[in-house]
C-alpha cells in the first residue's frame, strides 16, 4: 500500500470518516423539520446538546484552501448547514472578504453585504 493511501486510511479510521451517497437523506431539505428544530432550540437549554458534527468534503476543502490562503493573517468565514438530531451538518462554507490580525479584525460593511447576498442567493 502506498504511503498516501495508508495516511488516508489512518485519517479515515481515526476520525470515523463515512462516505455518504449524494442521494442520502442528509442532503434533503425539509422546511417543516428545520422550522420545528429551530423553534425548539434544545441547544439553548443544554450546552452539550450537539454530540457530533458532519462536514461535507466540499465544505472542508473550501475551509482548508481559505485557511491556507490567509497566512499570515487570520481569516474569517461562515459555515452553512442544518441541525439533524444532536448533530450539526455542515454542507457548505464560504470565505468572507475580511483581513485580520491577532488583535484586530476589519469586518467592514462589504463583508456584511457579502454575507447577506450569499445567504439570500443560496436559498434560491
Amino acid at each position: 500500500m502506498a504511503q498516501s493511501q495508508m495516511a488516508l486510511k489512518t485519517f479515515s479510521l481515526t476520525n470515523d470518516i463515512v462516505e455518504v451517497s449524494p442521494q442520502d437523506e442528509i442532503y434533503k431539505y425539509d422546511a417543516a423539520a428545520d422550522r420545528q428544530i429551530n423553534n425548539q432550540a434544545p441547544w439553548s437549554s443544554d450546552p452539550h446538546h450537539f454530540k457530533s458534527c458532519r462536514i461535507s468534503a466540499v465544505a472542508l476543502i473550501k475551509m482548508v484552501i481559505h485557511a491556507r490562503s490567509g497566512v499570515p493573517h487570520e481569516i474569517m468565514g461562515l459555515m452553512q448547514g442544518k441541525v439533524v438530531g444532536s448533530s450539526l451538518v455542515i454542507m457548505d462554507s464560504f470565505a468572507l472578504p475580511v483581513q485580520g490580525t491577532e488583535t484586530r479584525v476589519n469586518a467592514a460593511n462589504e463583508a456584511n453585504e457579502y454575507m447577506v447576498e450569499y445567504l439570500e442567493s443560496s436559498k434560491r
